[in-house]
């Protein structure tokens, strides 16, 4: 996932409110694969079309650690967008960033603390998905 991939969902979606629907989580296997892997699909507003709702998948691959947190009440509604830091190699995707107001985090360690649901991925990659059958 580049800067700019990421500058894009950022400016087409609106996560204030957005809900996280599903987490996969999914162990390749062989010489050509790239590890663990992680589906996030999240429905969020898309900004430029009246704020109707979208699911929108995020893929992370080569997944080296991870935390999906629910004993502490996290209620699966993010409060502000994903951020996304990169330390020591890896793309790190903290869903539960609100608790660093504007700052950023200064390492790995610190995007961890503190987070119910956060990853640290080789790469990754987001696209829109067809809204949910009813």
């Amino acid at each position: 996932m580049t800067d700019d991939g990421i500058a894009a969902l950022l400016a087409r979606y609106e996560f204030g409110d957005a809900c996280v629907r599903r987490v996969l989580l999914d162990q390749e296997f062989g010489p050509r694969t790239r590890g663990r892997v992680v589906r996030l699909v999240i429905d969020a507003r898309v900004v430029n079309e009246g704020l109707r709702w979208e699911p929108v998948c995020l893929d992370l691959y080569g997944v080296e650690r991870f935390r999906v947190d629910e004993s502490r009440g996290f209620a699966w509604v993010l409060d502000v967008p994903p951020r996304f830091t990169r330390f020591d190699g890896l793309l790190q995707v903290d869903l539960c960033a609100e608790r660093f107001g504007g700052l950023r985090p200064g390492n790995a360690r610190e995007v961890f603390e503190g987070s119910d649901l956060v990853f640290a991925a080789t790469d990754g990659g987001w696209s829109a998905l067809e809204p949910w059958e009813s």
